[in-house]
């Protein structure tokens, strides 16, 4: 069950890394990983993505490094951010365009799913 829809999953922490991989190629999505905003760009230059699905805390560049180079470089692909922390800003706002949904960690999986398959219809 493809639906052809390229997500790019960026966390520093491997276990969420597979978890959230497994779960949306089981629901037919094309999945690929980063472990944290500086490989994110690496494979940002070798392929389009529908959604890119990123952390925000994480080493050598973080999610909002990662998010405003994207941004400077004219990348149109839409994001949903996760967070730790229950008291970060609503991202989606004018400084951040292409960031559509932020979720709070930890989420159930099948919020994450609703909000990725909305993301990408």
């Amino acid at each position: 069950m493809k639906n052809g829809k390229k997500i790019l999953v960026v966390d520093d922490e491997r276990g969420i890394r597979l978890l959230l991989s497994e779960v949306l190629l089981s629901e037919g999505f094309e999945v690929r990983s980063a472990k944290d905003g500086q490989e994110s760009l690496e494979v940002l230059q070798e392929e389009h993505f529908d959604l890119v699905i990123t952390d925000i805390n994480m080493p050598r560049l973080d999610g909002m490094g990662m998010l405003e180079r994207m941004q400077k470089g004219g990348r149109k692909e839409k994001v949903i951010v996760m967070t730790g922390n229950p008291s970060a800003p609503n991202l989606s706002n004018d400084h951040l365009p292409n960031v559509v949904m932020s979720i709070i960690k930890p989420f159930e999986m099948a919020q994450l799913v609703d909000m990725v398959t909305e993301a990408t219809a």
